[in-house]
């Protein structure tokens, strides 16, 4: 890591806070190429890792990937939007060149003999995956009392936006002081250490841990993404989806993921018909929530009342909580 950190940059191009578009902008231009993207990812990866632990293993041949994505570029070849971008995914979908773990030790260094469809769309567009995150362990199935986004393996993610353990009495096991959401962290995402992430979902771990870590998230209708290759919890309600740092990214990630045709391997997928070249940017309106109005909910979440069928009042929140939610409020009606 030593070497990968040095302060003097290939390019004048920083992949803290980029877009997927400002990414493929700065390839397309020369101004950048996917293994200077990486080289960026791994110093920052090799810098505050240790802080937020959002990573469960990184792949050792990003660069070598990169550098093969490089040379197709230099060829005339672009697979697509992800061309040469950097993406980790979480370490309940299957991977050839990565472990799949689940964040079980029964599963430590288990290499899969086939890999995920949505790993394989992913490749096939021309991403480079260079990690997989860390999750609750199986994806808080088979476990009972699992804490939130903790396993045996890779132990406790951390929120970039406040990475201290609490101190609290009862609490002091070596948890973050601010969850992380759900068993599939963006911690990584909102740190940069990667251009996006790839969650999944069975009841609230695509949206929750975007949510934690201020990220733009997808969880797709059952059958837009295979699950062929993912660790599975329920079968009717389980879907992969992208984490991101924008809307825009959220949607190209999610033509990918898709592919092209169904997939055979999961009969669900014929549900879903792809949108010609798996493109929903079209769909991207920027003035959309012009004249949008936001609905803010006090009773019980804000305020306390007395719920039908009981005597005493419940919910609400406290008095420096409360005031703190009406200078937001304030804050998106100015």
């Amino acid at each position: 890591c030593t070497r990968l950190i040095t302060p003097s940059l290939a390019s004048d191009f920083s992949v803290v806070e980029a877009t997927i578009p400002e990414m493929q902008a700065a390839l397309a231009s020369g101004k950048v190429t996917s293994r200077e993207l990486v080289r960026q990812y791994l110093a920052r990866i090799g810098m505050y890792e240790n802080r937020i632990n959002a990573a469960i293993s990184v792949n050792v041949r990003a660069l070598e990937i990169a550098d093969a994505l490089d040379a197709e570029r230099a060829a005339g070849k672009v697979r697509g939007p992800l061309h040469g971008i950097p993406i980790a995914i979480k370490d309940n979908i299957h991977t050839t060149d990565l472990p799949t773990t689940a964040g079980t030790l029964r599963f430590e260094g288990f290499i899969p003999p086939y890999e995920a469809t949505l790993t394989k769309n992913l490749r096939d567009g021309g991403a480079v995956i260079i990690a997989k995150t860390v999750l609750t362990e199986m994806a808080n199935w088979m476990v009972i009392g699992m804490p939130n986004n903790y396993s045996s393996l890779g132990g406790y993610a951390f929120n970039p936006y406040d990475p201290r353990r609490d101190p609290r009495p009862g609490f002091d096991d070596g948890r973050p002081v601010l969850p992380t959401g759900s068993s599939s962290s963006g911690g990584g995402t909102a740190a940069s250490l990667w251009a996006a992430n790839i969650g999944t979902e069975t009841t609230v771990s695509v949206i929750g841990p975007a949510s934690a870590a201020m990220l733009a998230a997808i969880k797709p209708t059952i059958g837009r993404i295979s699950r062929y290759g993912i660790i599975p919890v329920s079968m009717d309600q389980d879907s992969a989806g992208p984490m991101t740092r924008t809307v825009a990214d959220a949607a190209i990630l999610l033509g990918v993921l898709e592919g092209v045709k169904p997939d055979p391997n999961d009969k669900m997928t014929k549900r879903c018909k792809p949108l010609a070249n798996n493109d929903y940017t079209p769909f991207l309106k920027p003035g959309a929530l012009k004249g949008a109005r936001i609905g803010v909910p006090r009773a019980w979440f804000i305020d306390d009342i007395v719920l039908p069928g009981d005597s005493k009042p419940s919910g609400g929140i406290p008095a420096d909580q409360k005031q703190m939610m009406e200078e937001v409020v304030a804050t998106l009606r100015a």
